[in-house]
């Protein structure tokens, strides 16, 4: 049964305020479906379930597989000069970002100190650096 013909809701209403009776709209009654207009349930056996588990596990490694053939190639790395002459308006972080771009900054901001006798982060243009 429907929850529409099982429900029925009752409103109060004081006596004094109740209103003067008139026609009611029609009442629709709701049927219950029948046996044919029902559909059969899926069910699974053993065998399908293992089915659609491999069907799964291929399209996964379908897409695994083209995520992988889709990723950019890397780029071959390309050594660091031997020796960087420093710009106008060069720090020690931008030349340690534009010689070595795949490593960490402060690292080689450190060895850039370490080769060249650095004790301050003070650059002159004109200057020539040691990377290696």
């Amino acid at each position: 049964m429907s929850v529409a013909t099982d429900v029925v809701p009752v409103v109060y209403i004081p006596p004094r305020a109740r209103p003067v009776e008139r026609d009611l709209a029609p009442v629709i009654s709701l049927l219950p479906p029948t046996a044919d207009s029902i559909a059969a349930p899926l069910r699974l056996t053993r065998r399908g379930v293992r089915v659609l588990a491999a069907a799964v596990a291929v399209l996964a490694g379908l897409l695994v597989v083209l995520a992988w053939a889709s990723a950019p190639a890397a780029h071959p790395a390309t050594p660091a000069p031997a020796a960087v002459s420093v710009r106008a308006g060069d720090t020690l972080w931008s030349i340690a970002a534009r010689v070595a771009p795949d490593r960490d900054p402060r690292l080689e901001v450190a060895q850039l100190q370490r080769i060249n006798h650095l004790t301050g982060a003070d650059l002159l243009a004109g200057d020539v650096l040691r990377t290696r």
